[in-house]
């Protein structure tokens, strides 16, 4: 009877070693199981794809689920167009229908979700359970209990064969695609305000140095976003201002006035010669000064077309080059212009032929910053030139050169 009990014994604590390793599997499993399924979003959203690249729709769903995602951008497979609508859906089960649609699976891994084409053999036993052995070594005397025989023996070595080592499953590195830009930046529409100070050579007076951030341009640009090309069209106000003072002395006839200064003489035997001392001094029939404080204004309304390239892109910033043409109407004017440096009186702008239009090119560069899904802040450096005079006959150069910064908000619809 001790003999029978004690086998029993051995077997159950044998069996209970050899499982474990198999229920601390399952455990574990359980535990990744349920901290994964913690993670995912429980926020229910509305979406719609209509035959649109599986990579579009991953960027449309990260930008409205703010999940990251992580896969492999140069796989074709994710230009595979797909058209997918659901209502009040939790994003997790979004991206598992969309998935789905290219045999394709995830994980999530930290704040990451990472897709990958999932391995079929490693599947096809994820619900078998693998026993681990090991070689036991039994040191004593052994009862074994075999058809009704007794074989007692002093010291047994039982070797069980050893199973191949379970090696971990590691995921392949994969590059990241972290640019998760909306679809709305790649394509659609956008809309602008901007405000730009212009420093320009616009002066209308001889020997005047009138460089300055006097004049500016505001308006609104309207955009056809094409992948990194964007089409733009606009209206605005340009305004070119000066400020100088001038003045100037004019003295016309006149005559000159003989004083003398001083009287001396000098006698010689018996005479006696004098000697006077003599000035003149120019007395100014009429005298006039000239002074002026002018504000000179002059005010277009510019039509614009230009053309960017974003030449450099990432989640949050891109970098562009443009160019563009301007064709301007003149709307007002006010001042008073200097023509002849030698000519003390102005000339009002009423008495001038200015150009009832404009016409002249720009080239420059810029930033586009984000600040949230649909809004970015717009920065700009560009080179104006106006090809045409902005007075006609006038004896000075008056076509326009300048550089300005602009400064704006760009929307994205």
């Amino acid at each position: 009877m001790f003999i029978v009990l004690h086998k029993v014994y051995v077997q159950v604590i044998s069996y209970f070693f050899d499982y474990l390793p198999a229920i601390s599997l399952v455990l574990l499993g359980l535990i990744v199981q349920s901290l994964s399924a913690q993670t995912q979003s429980n926020t229910a959203i509305d979406f719609n794809v209509n035959n649109e690249k599986v990579s579009t729709a991953l960027y449309k769903l990260a930008n409205e689920s703010d999940i990251n995602f992580a896969y492999n951008s140069g796989d074709i497979i994710f230009d595979t167009k797909v058209s997918y609508l659901a209502k009040n859906k939790k994003p997790i089960a979004i991206l598992s229908d969309i998935l789905s649609e290219i045999n394709y699976t995830f994980k999530i891994i930290g704040n990451q979700v990472v897709i990958y084409k999932p391995n079929n053999s490693n599947n096809s036993n994820s619900n078998t359970f693998n026993i681990v052995t090991d070689t036991v070594f039994i040191q004593d005397t052994i009862f074994n209990i075999l058809t009704d025989t007794i074989y007692i023996t002093d010291t047994i070595f039982i070797e069980k064969q050893k199973p191949k080592k379970i090696t971990p499953v590691k995921l392949k590195e994969i590059p990241s695609d972290y640019f998760s830009n909306s679809s709305s930046r790649e394509k659609g529409w956008s809309g602008s305000i901007f405000v730009a100070p212009i420093l320009s050579n616009f002066s209308l007076a001889q020997n005047a140095n009138s460089t300055s951030f006097r004049s500016f341009s505001f308006g609104i640009e309207t955009s056809k976003i094409i992948n990194r090309w964007n089409i733009s069209g606009g209206i605005k106000l340009t305004q070119f201002s000066e400020k100088f003072n001038h003045t100037y002395n004019v003295s016309d006839g006149g005559y000159f006035v003989t004083d003398t200064i001083d009287t001396y003489y000098t006698v010689i035997q018996t005479d006696t010669a004098w000697y006077y001392i003599t000035d003149s001094t120019f007395k100014p029939i009429d005298s006039h000064e000239y002074s002026y404080s002018i504000n000179n204004r002059v005010g277009y309304i510019e039509f614009s077309v230009s053309a960017s390239f974003d030449y450099f892109t990432n989640r949050t910033m891109r970098l562009y080059v443009k160019a563009g043409a301007q064709a301007g109407v003149l709307i007002y004017s006010s001042g008073m212009a200097i023509p002849d440096a030698d000519e003390p009186a102005g000339v009002d702008f009423a008495d001038l032929k200015f150009s009832p239009s404009s016409y002249s090119v720009l080239l420059g560069m810029g930033i586009k910053y984000r600040i949230n899904k649909q809004l970015d802040f717009n920065s700009e450096i560009y080179y104006l030139n106006y090809f045409t005079d902005m007075i006609d006959h006038y004896p000075k150069n008056t076509k326009i050169r300048g550089a300005a910064i602009k400064v704006g908000l760009i929307y994205y619809f």
